[in-house]
């Protein structure tokens, strides 16, 4: 199962717990547990370009997603629009993002 975290509102504290579990190898865990992590704002290398063209890919179909995670509150302000957190790069308010990729989604998952 494929796996992409999200990080919104500013929150990182469910990463900071998972980073430090007793178990150490977070990706070898998830591995050993049938899911390939995609991307992770901390732990993937992936930056820039290749980042968007991955959560792009997602949000178009052409790459199976699973499980999404989205860590912290979809900021909605000002009025809706959700431009009080924007994707960087991409000129969308990570909400749009969230909506785009839970409907591609097998799973949708909050967590903090």
């Amino acid at each position: 199962m494929n796996l992409l975290w999200l990080q919104s509102g500013g929150c990182g504290g469910c990463s900071m717990s998972l980073l430090c579990h007793d178990a150490g190898d977070v990706t070898g865990t998830l591995r050993a547990g049938g899911i390939e992590l995609l991307w992770h704002p901390s732990l993937s290398e992936q930056t820039g370009a290749e980042a968007l063209e991955l959560l792009e890919a997602c949000a178009e179909g052409r790459h199976a997603l699973d499980i999404l995670c989205i860590e912290g509150a979809l900021l909605r302000g000002p009025a809706g629009s959700g431009r009080f957190h924007m994707l960087a790069g991409t000129g969308r308010p990570m909400i749009d993002w969230a909506r785009r990729l839970a409907a591609r989604a097998g799973h949708v998952v909050a967590v903090g």
